[in-house]
């Protein structure tokens, strides 16, 4: 099936590592939103034709590019109201449902279906879900995924689930995304409500539950990630931002009124201080007596955005505390951040499947910039462990900086790169401030994840009455190349979905054969190569499911 043909994609004009602006100049970074705008404009447009031509199935592909664009590349808008229009029109061509489940006994435990694009076995983004279903005891939870592509669910998620009909994996058997959004559709009437935990291009939900709320649970999304365009907005009765900062920005620019919008803190499953701090560093091979500042993220997450990076405002202070080292879980050894093997400053770790041994033997924690990562940042407080943040004093920054309940007070802030390097360097001279502050912070966090606190929480919301008033309307969003969205496209910049053919890319497994080759084609102009695009489809879904099924194998050897 051919979802696109070479005539009907956007044309883009190559423009170098940061574009050539139309008098030949490097492109400013409003010439880019434009132009990206420009791209997203003709991929909507393209969606919009195909859904007026009855053509739902590439409709709903072309929506998912089209979102997966908006995504990656930002153009100055966080949501789109034709797009969403279409996916609602996709949904009301769907099967009629069957009608409402039958009554369940009185006592009987209200029944949640949560949504999710892909489970993964690190990040915190599964890992919060994993948190969510074992903290809320409450309720009777079930877990839909609507694109794992073959890899394994992450023991995390399965051993916490009950029952046969707990899990489903939507693209078993349905390729076709009109497949799986039927029979997503179909597990949300057996439901009290649903919760979306999906990635921001997944349009399988948006058109599942394009139904009168009456004719539907609620559905609740969850917003992590608040800083980035994402589809739903017409499907969410409400949004459940775990951020202050979140919140704002949906009423600001996805038209999404105050109404709907929750706070939620995020849900987390915390470790006890399994070891001291000498000997968590003991067991990392580390001088016991050392000074230990670390940090952990995702490598995206300390990409360069037009400025200095983080290692650039940490590596003065490390030199001058001859006792400091600076460890970092994400980043790979190489490239700038070799600099700190070479000269005995520390060690950037890669990817470590577990970062609770780090961050036990850190004495100070520093989050992740230019995007924070509030997961490892509340782990580390909850070990009694200082936590600082680099966070832009302009208010209009705010969504890119690291805000959340739990460390409204103690959450150590700079407004600069400078601001923070004295902080770090207060911290490490000073054993007393250092433990004074860790306590207090460490306190605060326990306020809101100890003793059923989280649950406790939660239930509010859930609880609560459905939302009154007016609805999200996404086609009122406001777009904007202010001082956000270029910030957002220099550090977006570091990420997957680059231009339409790094989208194409992300969106492979979707398209035809001839479409992956043309896409192969566009990447390796651009110097990229991905040999495994020229399989047939679902080929290399099934290549990692017969490798996870060897892996298994092994391991029970």
């Amino acid at each position: 099936m051919t979802f696109f043909s070479s005539a009907a994609l956007p044309r883009t004009t190559p423009r170098g590592p940061r574009g050539s602006g139309r008098s030949g100049a490097p492109a400013t970074d409003v010439e880019r939103l434009d132009d990206n705008w420009a791209v997203l404009d003709r991929l909507v447009r393209r969606t919009e034709s195909l859904a007026r031509r009855g053509r739902d199935e590439q409709a709903a592909v072309a929506a998912m590019t089209a979102a997966t664009f908006a995504w990656c590349n930002p153009s100055g808008v966080f949501a789109s109201g034709p797009l969403e229009d279409v996916l609602a029109r996709l949904g009301s061509d769907l099967p009629a449902p069957r009608g409402a489940a039958p009554p369940r006994p009185a006592g009987t435990r209200p029944r949640v279906l949560h949504v999710a694009t892909q489970l993964y076995g690190t990040g915190g983004h599964t890992q919060m879900l994993s948190s969510w279903l074992r903290l809320d005891r409450a309720r009777e939870h079930h877990v839909c995924v609507t694109g794992q592509e073959g890899r394994d669910v992450p023991d995390k998620i399965s051993r916490v689930l009950t029952g046969p009909d707990a899990l489903t994996l939507l693209d078993d058997g349905r390729p076709r995304l009109l497949d799986r959004a039927a029979r997503l559709r179909e597990l949300a009437l057996d439901h009290d409500q649903v919760v979306l935990h999906v990635h921001p291009n997944d349009v399988v939900p948006a058109i599942a539950l394009a139904l009168p709320p009456g004719e539907r649970p609620e559905v609740l999304l969850v917003n992590h990630a608040d800083h980035v365009f994402w589809l739903g907005v017409h499907a969410a009765d409400r949004v459940v931002n775990l951020r202050t900062s979140g919140a704002r920005l949906n009423v600001e620019r996805r038209g999404i009124p105050e109404a709907r919008n929750a706070l939620l803190v995020r849900p987390l499953v915390m470790r006890d201080r399994r070891l001291s701090r000498s000997a968590a560093r003991a067991e990392l091979g580390l001088a016991p007596d050392a000074l230990v500042v670390a940090s952990a993220a995702d490598t995206y997450k300390y990409g360069a955005a037009g400025g200095e990076t983080l290692l650039d405002v940490l590596l003065p202070v490390m030199r001058a505390h001859p006792e400091a080292r600076l460890h970092v879980a994400g980043p790979e050894p190489d490239g700038d951040w070799s600099v700190l093997a070479a000269e005995g400053l520390g060690r950037a770790w890669g990817l470590l499947p577990d970062v609770h041994t780090l961050l036990e033997a850190a004495d100070v924690y520093v989050d992740s910039h230019p995007f924070s990562s509030l997961t490892s940042m509340l782990e580390a407080a909850w070990l009694d462990t200082p936590v600082l943040t680099l966070r832009s004093p302009d208010e209009r920054l705010g969504v890119l900086g690291a805000d959340t309940p739990e460390l409204d007070d103690d959450l150590v802030v700079a407004g600069s790169g400078s601001e923070l390097a004295a902080q770090v360097d207060r911290l490490l001279a000073d054993a007393d401030v250092r433990h004074r502050v860790g306590a207090s912070t460490g306190a605060a966090v326990r306020r809101f994840h100890a003793d059923g606190a989280w649950a406790e929480l939660a239930g509010k919301i859930l609880d609560a009455p459905p939302a009154a008033g007016p609805a999200s309307a996404p086609g009122s969003a406001v777009r904007s190349t202010g001082p956000l969205d270029q910030r957002l496209l220099q550090v977006m910049g570091n990420g997957v979905g680059q231009g339409l053919a790094g989208t194409l890319d992300v969106v492979s497994p979707l398209l035809s054969w001839p479409r992956r080759v043309e896409t192969a084609a566009r990447l390796l102009r651009s110097g990229r190569v991905r040999p495994a695009l020229l399989l047939p489809r679902g080929a290399a879904s099934r290549i990692r499911s017969a490798r996870a099924a060897v892996g298994r194998v092994r391991a029970s050897a």
